[in-house]
């Protein structure tokens, strides 16, 4: 069930790559655990224990209770902990719950705004585009749509004018929130996640115990070791279009474009390690991982904790998972 629970999201992830058009949400295809259940497989609470878990969380407890209990966390630190307030904060989230065509999270966040005071002419006005948005906010919220329709086709142009008006900080803070929104919508769609019980929930405010590394035992190894052979011609159309030339330029091109930000030292990412994000055993070399754990430590270390539990918790066969991960990112334009 694990395994099925989140291969569904990555299976989401993939489909819903370029959002499509859908008149409302699909009906629930997934079951859900009653609160009781679905508290009673999560991780002990410290506190908030027992309290009313929105629709996504109850689809999700009873197969991956440690990475629900981290994904809780994660949306309660965007929605009440975001530097880039809750005004701000929640029109994006609603641009891409929007862009999304996910009627959830997009009532989650027109329930978010008028509990910070954003007025209902304020929020109507996200329906009418780009030309209803306010002025001040048009940049971002512009930003937040192409991040959700097309990251790739964003430009230097475009985010020079994001961290002009809003820092290295707030640029971090939008990325990682487009992020874990895209990955949210895509997780209830793909489960088909009905609305909330009682109307749209504000963020679960719940701290849980740490829980250790569960042991399982050591997967089966395949009898025949060798696999397929490899293919003596290449004839996937969308490969044999591309000259081998122009990749290998296409690749140095990509190496020497300069950032959009600057990577900081690792010295700088351990200053600002939380207290209780986990230490790294060995220097930090990803870039994007000293960029989002300098400038937005508290949120990029929610977000890995969710990728380690669910990492430990739904062991999935390694193959299969990067075989989806390249699809995903090669269907998103993304080089990575």
């Amino acid at each position: 069930m694990r395994r099925l629970v989140w291969s569904a999201a990555l299976f989401a992830t993939a489909v819903f790559a370029v959002p499509i058009r859908l008149h409302a949400d699909p009906p629930g295809r997934w079951p859900l655990a009653s609160t009781e259940e679905a508290w009673a497989h999560l991780p002990k609470a410290i506190s908030g224990g027992g309290s009313r878990l929105p629709s996504w969380a109850r689809a999700t407890a009873l197969g991956l209770p440690r990475t629900t209990a981290a994904m809780l966390d994660l949306d309660r630190r965007h929605r009440t902990m975001s530097p880039l307030g809750a005004s701000l904060r929640g029109k994006m989230r609603w641009v891409a719950a929007d862009s999304n065509h996910c009627g959830y999270t997009r009532d989650t966040a027109e329930a978010d705004l008028r509990r910070a005071g954003v007025s209902e002419p304020e929020i109507a006005a996200l329906e009418d585009g780009p030309n209803g948005w306010p002025r001040k906010e048009r940049d971002a919220l512009r930003f937040a749509r192409q991040m959700t329709v097309d990251a790739s086709l964003v430009t230097d142009t475009q985010v020079e004018h994001i961290k002009a008006a809003y820092g290295d900080e707030k640029l971090a803070a939008m990325i990682l929130l487009l992020a874990a929104a895209n990955f949210q919508d895509r997780l209830i769609l793909g489960l088909g996640v009905p609305p909330d019980e009682g109307g749209p929930m504000p963020p679960v405010e719940a701290t849980f115990e740490k829980t250790s590394k569960p042991e399982v035992p050591p997967r089966e190894k395949p009898a025949d070791l060798k696999g397929p052979d490899e293919p003596t011609t290449v004839d996937d159309p969308s490969w044999t279009e591309f000259d081998f030339e122009a990749l290998k330029k296409g690749l140095a091109d990509q190496k020497a474009a300069p950032g959009r930000i600057r990577v900081p030292t690792y010295q700088e990412y351990l200053a600002k390690l939380p207290e209780w994000a986990p230490k790294p055993k060995a220097p930090v070399r990803i870039k994007w991982s000293l960029v989002c754990g300098t400038y937005q430590p508290e949120l990029a270390a929610a977000w890995s904790a969710c990728t380690t539990a669910f990492r430990e918790e739904a062991r999935q066969d390694r193959v299969f998972e990067e075989s989806l991960f390249w699809i995903v990112t090669r269907t998103i334009h993304c080089f990575y």
